[in-house]
């Protein structure tokens, strides 16, 4: 079995919800990632490039994949929009994990303010909260979501 199939499997009510295929980015193997993204864009018009990035109880580690994700999807989305004619692509989060979505938003829009206001957890104090809403603004996403994605469209 392919390993285009095993992401089909593995996050089917995500690619329900996205409408999209899902593509998994390995950190250690972004080329990888490039490559097939480029195999799907061939026959589908879009696609979502996703990564964990709330993996565990470890708060360090897990902001530490949060901003290597981030990071890596920005390059990711620089190099499919040198190479294709997109119409559209947007840094989607997702919240609580990959394979159980309760919310899917865009990412630096209107509902990613009212998903983290409403639906994300705040922390129990002022100052966690606050804690949390800088880093937000940091990194680019909530710390508190369970994957970040890109969704990519073709003309």
């Amino acid at each position: 079995m392919s390993k285009l199939n095993a992401n089909k499997e593995k996050f089917p009510q995500l690619e329900d919800a996205l409408q999209s295929p899902v593509l998994t980015l390995y950190l250690d193997d972004q080329a990888l990632t490039l490559l097939k993204t480029r195999t799907i864009l061939k026959d589908s018009k879009h696609c979502c490039i996703i990564i964990a990035t709330n993996k565990g109880s470890r708060k360090l580690r897990n902001l530490k994949t949060l901003y290597h994700g981030m990071a890596a999807l920005n390059k990711l989305k620089y190099q499919l929009c040198q190479e294709y004619c997109l119409s559209d692509t947007s840094l989607i989060g997702i919240y609580p994990s990959l394979q159980y979505p309760a919310c899917v938003y865009q990412l630096n829009t209107n509902a990613d303010r009212y998903v983290s206001a409403n639906v994300l957890p705040c922390g129990n104090s002022a100052v966690i909260g606050t804690i949390k809403y800088f880093i937000g603004r940091l990194l680019g996403a909530n710390p508190a979501v369970g994957g970040l994605g890109l969704l990519v469209h073709r003309k």
